[in-house]
């Protein structure tokens, strides 16, 4: 599989190299270690994004050249990558051209239920810890010596921050095995990547926390625990969505709490967070709601207001709870 994609995305001589928007670090991770796998091969990559590269990983090379998409950049290329996604819609203000393009898309990536008739290859695996991983065995099948220091710091953000600092049941011993090899072809620090993702925050962003950690409201007699942020909440804290990476892990520390939930606004509607213990589906109550992701981690949409969402994700979550029991 792995020799078969790499083979397939080595033919484009000027890719496009899409990743989510909204990247966290599995996106940005997996996206600029393929610029570097490209760019050993002689070829001009193209990295793009709706959003920017958030504060905490604006210190992995190459980020500075990631850039929105326009439909003139985006001509320019001769087939398209997707990254840590497999819908369009995720993808951001261009997911129309995607949709309809002759050019060649291709797909990396680890969430559930891809459209395989969208893609030309796909390198995708739903039990992978992360799509760094899978970025990480396209070096493993083509050479190891291509994993620079660049490359290693890319992946081992990307694999670290999708598994919860390698607490997620998806991590195996293939996992580590990966990250063996990562630290060892790469020369990383792993208490330096550590540092620099996680140990960088600044005091309003504490604020924040505390603020939101306040306002948790519990659903489900006690099984379901809810954070909400709203745009006056952040400006009043001079803070961003980007500080909010980590929050929705916080009520899962409750006793008897087995999902939690972070819904924010954005752009006028509401972006939600959704973490669980491996006893609701959550990638299917995300899909309600236009998203998706993993069972114990995802991601949705709502048009608002805030309360309206609460109610009917806490809803879709309580009929699931239903079922189980």
């Amino acid at each position: 599989m792995v020799k078969k994609f790499a083979e397939g995305i080595a033919k484009l001589e000027k890719p496009g190299l899409i990743s989510h928007i909204g990247p966290d670090g599995d996106a940005i991770g997996s996206q600029l270690a393929l610029y570097y796998w490209f760019r050993k091969m002689g070829k001009q990559p193209l990295l793009f994004n709706d959003d920017p590269v958030p504060d905490n990983l604006k210190w992995l090379s190459g980020q500075e050249v990631i850039q929105p998409p326009t439909e003139e950049l985006l001509e320019q290329c001769d087939g398209f990558l997707f990254i840590d996604g497999n819908e369009p819609s995720r993808f951001g203000s261009m997911s129309g051209y995607f949709r309809e393009t002759r050019k060649p898309v291709y797909l990396i990536d680890h969430h559930l239920d891809p459209p395989e008739d969208l893609y030309r290859g796909m390198l995708w695996d739903s039990q992978a810890s992360s799509t760094a991983y899978l970025v990480y065995l396209l070096f493993e099948e083509t050479g190891m010596e291509g994993l620079t220091r660049e490359v290693g710091e890319a992946l081992y953000a990307g694999i670290l921050t999708d598994t919860g600092s390698f607490r997620f049941d998806s991590v195996t011993a293939e996992t580590h095995f990966a990250i063996g090899n990562i630290i060892r072809h790469g020369g990383v620090s792993p208490t330096e990547i550590y540092s620099r993702v996680y140990e960088d925050k600044t005091l309003a962003e504490y604020h924040l926390l505390g603020s939101v950690l306040e306002g948790i409201r519990l659903f489900c007699d006690g099984a379901v625990a809810v954070m909400q942020v709203t745009e006056k909440l952040l400006s009043e804290n001079g803070c961003s969505q980007d500080d909010l990476e980590g929050f929705v892990n916080y009520p899962l520390s409750i006793r008897g709490v087995v999902v939690a939930l972070l819904l924010y606004e954005r752009d006028g509607r509401v972006k939600i967070s959704l973490r669980g213990k491996s006893q609701v589906d959550l990638n299917h109550v995300a899909r309600k709601f236009n998203g998706g992701g993993h069972f114990n981690a995802a991601g949705a949409l709502h048009d608002g207001p805030i309360e309206k969402a609460v109610k009917e994700v806490v809803a879709e979550i309580t009929a699931l709870m239903d079922d189980c029991a």
